[in-house]
């Protein structure tokens, strides 16, 4: 009879591929990886996986850096399109200050003494329905509210000691400003109104507030969540998302300068930035701007998960290679 031994090839007679190990026998089976082979190869299995590991580790925080830098570009983007929104209204109310400060029914109106707010008001409405949109306020000399149209919140008061009015008290020509009043950012225009004489008469603000159709069409055109606050009080914010407010009530309580910041709220991150909206008074409202996460990094998932391939491949290829490597022969004695 015969019976089947394996065994591994002499140092005399060396191996299939020319190595020349020491031979082990163990319970008939020879095998030529000794003890010191195993080790190394569990060292390079070592090294070459964590390389790989790292590898992927580093693309993924620069990954995660490139996306926050995108996000951070987006909110750039959104701060640009809501200045340059407020931009063209302040153009726009200076110029129709020029022309209806020219309105000859209101130039002799105010010019009679005596003449009561009713009055006033009245062709202030008249003069407004050409506009349809926002205010006309007509000023003291001294700056305080005489008469109004579209802002009843602001009647009566005494404005003499803001920026927009001692601004427009030093100069001939149509000055803009802003005043936030009531939980609210009026942008305007303010025209001294002159009869006769060189000293002004009155002063005729036209002026529009910083609403909620501002904030949707700047959020709608940059995908940018946008809110006014002053302090960490939100006035204003678009898009209409209860998730989002939280995260600007956060953002407007921590945040204090215009460095884009990560936050997370209730598990999701977020890119924020605050500025501080020029020419607003002593209130000083702020522009709160936010940017989920989740949005940009689902269009990176894919290339995420495929940083992990490359340590997985490595990891086969050298299980691969020491298999192949393991040569068992089986002969047969007499």
């Amino acid at each position: 009879m015969s019976s089947d031994v394996r065994y591994s090839p002499s140092a005399s007679e060396g191996t299939a591929t020319g190595s020349s190990r020491t031979p082990s026998v163990r319970n008939g089976v020879t095998t030529t990886a000794g003890g010191a082979g195993r080790v190394m190869a569990i060292v390079i299995i070592v090294l070459t996986v964590g390389a790989a590991c790292v590898w992927s580790l580093v693309g993924l925080r620069q990954l995660t850096s490139s996306t926050a830098r995108e996000n951070t570009e987006h909110l750039v983007h959104a701060h640009k399109t809501f200045e340059s929104i407020r931009a063209r209204t302040l153009e726009n109310l200076q110029a129709h200050a020029r022309v209806m400060v020219e309105d000859p029914r209101l130039k002799s109106t105010l010019a009679t003494d005596g003449v009561d707010e009713a009055t006033v008001a009245d062709i202030l409405g008249d003069i407004a329905k050409l506009r349809r949109t926002g205010f006309l306020i007509v000023l003291t000399p001294e700056g305080r509210v005489f008469a109004q149209a579209g802002a009843e919140e602001l009647r009566g008061l005494d404005l003499s000691g803001s920026s927009a009015v001692k601004k427009a008290q030093a100069t001939p020509e149509a000055t803009g400003g802003s005043w936030v009043i009531g939980g609210k950012i009026f942008d305007l225009s303010l025209m001294p109104v002159r009869f006769g004489g060189a000293a002004p008469i009155a002063y005729l603000v036209v002026g529009q507030a910083v609403d909620q159709n501002m904030l949707n069409s700047v959020a709608d055109q940059t995908g940018v969540a946008v809110a006014t606050a002053t302090g960490s009080n939100i006035m204003l914010s678009a898009p209409a998302d209860e998730a989002l407010k939280a995260v600007f009530a956060l953002v407007a309580g921590q945040a204090e300068s215009s460095q884009s910041r990560l936050f997370e709220v209730n598990g999701e991150s977020y890119v924020a930035a605050i500025t501080e909206l020029e020419e607003s008074g002593q209130a000083r409202p702020r522009l709160v701007l936010v940017q989920p996460l989740a949005r940009t990094a689902a269009s990176f998932s894919t290339i995420r998960w495929m940083l992990f391939i490359p340590p997985l491949l490595v990891l086969i290829a050298v299980l691969f290679a020491m298999t192949a490597n393991r040569r068992i022969v089986v002969v047969r004695q007499p």
